[in-house]
């Protein structure tokens, strides 16, 4: 199966700036020739925003470019997969995951559909919990329907809270605990991964997991801020980046995974590049692991 790999320029659904440079820099860097000449890019073509002046509607910041950058990672996502392609998403900032989970779901339906969200954050907030309004905060409340309709892209459901995995997360506001329970989300949070290994953890999420498809969705905060700085928000307390590889490729192992995000690394703070190199490393690996099990 060859790989695509789709551009998502938004940063207006977080506080940061940086994020929507992401593709353009791993690109011009050189991306391709490590994912192999059959890989295609496709960019994402929208005018410019100023983030400063970017709409706020009823309390939601960056309504209307989240949204429209959004449809068009949906219609971009399942496009490559009716092809026959990996698609790959290159944030910007997570709330473009809600675009993603809704093209992967469109294509293989939501009952099919199992995320890994593997993120500092829980990033489940819906339009109503939220206290900040930034909705990188809510792809996955939005993805399971619980959020506002101006936060739906495709169907109003594309992804069920029993088929929900997050992992490594420490930043999890109070609300969101409650709609993690009501939702039936499996959360494993960055204590756990640290007692218990990652391998461990991602085993045992596998086991859990009964849809035939998985979309993985990567942010890079999920790293330790020592680590891994290049990221709108620098947490203390993660995990290691090698546990990021292994996490990542041990859920490709399954054979399951039909698209994914890696998302919310900032190119413009990464002045040595070491942490695009720590990206690279991991492209490599999910090129190996396609290759060997798609």
């Amino acid at each position: 199966m060859n790989i695509s790999v789709l551009e998502a320029p938004i940063c207006v659904g977080s506080p940061t700036k940086g994020s929507e440079n992401a593709y353009d820099e791993l690109v011009s860097s050189g991306l391709k020739s490590i994912l192999g000449k059959d890989a295609r890019l496709v960019p994402l073509s929208i005018q410019s925003y100023d983030k400063e002046r970017a709409s706020n509607q009823n309390g939601l910041n960056g309504l209307d470019q989240v949204m429209e950058i959004g449809r068009k990672i949906y219609k971009n996502v399942n496009a490559e997969l009716k092809n026959g392609r990996f698609p790959i998403v290159i944030g910007g900032d997570h709330s473009c995951a809600m675009g993603s989970i809704a093209g992967a779901s469109a294509h293989v339906e939501a009952e099919k559909l199992s995320v890994v969200y593997i993120d500092g954050h829980a990033d489940i907030n819906t339009d109503q919990s939220s206290l900040t309004g930034y909705i990188h905060g809510m792809p996955l409340a939005a993805a399971m329907g619980i959020c506002s309709d101006k936060l739906t892209i495709g169907k109003k459901i594309n992804l069920y809270g029993k088929n929900t995995f997050i992992i490594g997360a420490r930043s999890i506001d109070p609300a969101e605990y409650g709609i993690i329970e009501d939702q039936g989300v499996t959360l494993y949070g960055i204590k756990e991964i640290k007692e218990r290994g990652i391998s461990a953890v991602i085993t045992e999420v596998l086991t859990k997991i009964t849809t035939p498809y998985i979309h993985v969705s990567f942010d890079v905060d999920f790293v330790d801020g020592n680590e891994f700085s290049s990221t709108g928000y620098v947490m203390p307390d993660g995990a290691s980046f090698e546990d990021a590889r292994l996490a990542v490729k041990a859920v490709l192992e399954s054979g399951k995974v039909c698209s994914m995000d890696i998302v919310e690394y900032n190119p413009t703070v990464d002045t040595n590049g070491l942490d695009r190199s720590k990206l690279f490393n991991m492209f490599e690996d999910i090129r190996d692991e396609i290759k060997n099990h798609y």
